[in-house]
């Protein structure tokens, strides 16, 4: 059980790493993203599947986010996130529905720095800090890539696709996330 919280919890770490539904094709520059900006709608799907004692798991989840009090804000070359949410997870193990405990993610507080190259912007740090049955997974992110956006109501737009393979004590996942978050500048 606690390999398939692990696994739950690593789900967790990539999904906000992420984030765009994309309304525009024009770069966005640097002077349009500074501010702060919280956070309205967040969505993912993912996918993970992994051999645990030869038995194949298959996951399907879509997780959405509730109850936002979380804001990111950015400078010239920095972000700081603050704040907290809650994460409603269902899919499916093997091909059986399941419901997933909520998740509070709370008292989050970090800052980290950032690139924008066109429409991309690569976040170097964690955008939030995360901790399952005692282990913290703060540590398990390293540098992310996302697509930026602003839509009709000049909201932010955040899209990653993640799929990546994890090594986590001697299990093999291999993840697949496709993340959007919708940001409203305040």
């Amino acid at each position: 059980m606690k390999s398939f919280k692990l696994l739950i919890a690593l789900f967790a770490v990539f999904f906000f790493n992420s984030c765009s539904e994309d309304d525009s094709t024009s770069p966005v520059d640097v002077e349009s993203l500074l501010g702060t900006w919280t956070v309205i709608s967040l969505n993912a799907d993912s996918n993970v599947n992994t051999n645990l004692l030869q038995v194949p798991i298959q996951t399907s989840t879509t997780s959405v986010g509730e109850n936002f009090n979380y804001d990111v804000t950015f400078t010239e070359t920095e972000y700081t996130v603050v704040g907290g949410y809650d994460l409603i997870t269902t899919g499916t193990i093997n091909g059986i529905p399941t419901d997933f405990d909520p998740v509070s993610i709370t008292d989050v507080s970090e800052t980290g720095t950032y690139a924008l190259n066109g429409n991309d912007i690569t976040i170097d740090g964690n955008l939030y800090e995360f901790e399952a049955d005692g282990i913290s997974l703060s540590e398990t992110s390293e540098q992310q890539v996302a697509q930026i956006a602003f839509n009709s109501n000049n909201e932010l737009v955040m899209t990653q696709n993640v799929e990546e393979t994890v090594n986590q004590d001697g299990i093999e996942f291999v993840v697949k996330i496709k993340a959007v978050s919708v940001w409203r500048k305040k």
